[in-house]
């Protein structure tokens, strides 16, 4: 647990004081850079006008997708709503199968659009938030890989995540994005309190070990109070007694 810890803390230590936003300005291309196809009758999210392949594949999403900017902090912020930070690459394979059973699923679509503000990022584009949230991810859960998703407080503190994640609960104790959205909603709606203490203590012992020169080490206490968040918001009823296999990578 102290080694895990230690990786959170270097992961959020890079977003308080290495410059690295959540936030660029939005590149603009033309429209029919890349033909989805099957695609023709929805309306379009706000990833049409981006030139990443990878973003592109998702404009279509009924996945309301934000590209990394300020539009989306913006909203988060003004909506105090959790932001659902999804990172891949075009040729991703486990990146793929989770839009097709998840992000093209017009009920995991809905709970998304309606308790989040959803933004994606390709990790070509941005491997400094790659970098950075795949450090937080494996602090979290002992493994990372793609697609990376990752669930953060309005100003941008992780407190949940992982890697690939089915439609439904599966039978070896993998939480499902149906279970996950609505265990992460109710979280925030009922216990705001305990998961923006559990980020702003974790913050203050980054401020304090740095103020030391150091990324230094957090208190045992701590870090158990921060397993209990992440405990409470991903494990399944079957998952204490039965782990699930780690996902490839990619």
């Amino acid at each position: 647990m102290m080694t895990q810890m230690k990786w959170l803390t270097i992961a959020l230590a890079m977003i308080l004081t290495a410059g690295t936003p959540l936030v660029r300005e939005q590149n603009v291309s033309k429209k029919g850079d890349r033909k989805i196809m099957g695609t023709h009758r929805r309306t379009p999210n706000h990833l049409i006008h981006e030139k990443s392949p990878y973003l592109l594949q998702h404009a279509y999403n009924p996945v309301e997708w934000y590209p990394s900017g300020e539009v989306a902090l913006r909203r988060a912020r003004k909506e105090n709503k959790v932001i659902f930070l999804s990172i891949g690459y075009s040729t991703c394979h486990w990146c793929h199968v989770m839009e097709e059973e998840s992000f093209e699923n017009e009920v995991i679509a809905a709970l998304l659009n309606e308790n989040f503000i959803c933004i994606k990022v390709d990790r070509e584009e941005r491997p400094d938030l790659d970098h950075i949230y795949m450090a937080a991810v494996q602090a979290m859960t002992g493994s990372g890989g793609w697609p990376l998703n990752v669930f953060l407080t309005p100003d941008l503190k992780p407190f949940a995540g992982g890697t690939y994640f089915p439609p439904e609960d599966t039978p070896w104790g993998r939480i499902g994005m149906k279970t996950l959205l609505t265990r992460i909603a109710s979280l925030w709606h009922e216990e705001p309190e305990r998961i923006v203490k559990n980020a702003e203590t974790l913050t203050q012992a980054i401020r304090n070990s740095q103020e030391k020169g150091s990324a230094g080490e957090i208190s045992v206490a701590l870090s158990e109070h921060a397993y209990e968040v992440i405990k409470k918001v991903m494990m399944t009823s079957m998952e204490d007694s039965v782990r699930p296999p780690n996902f490839p990578k990619g």
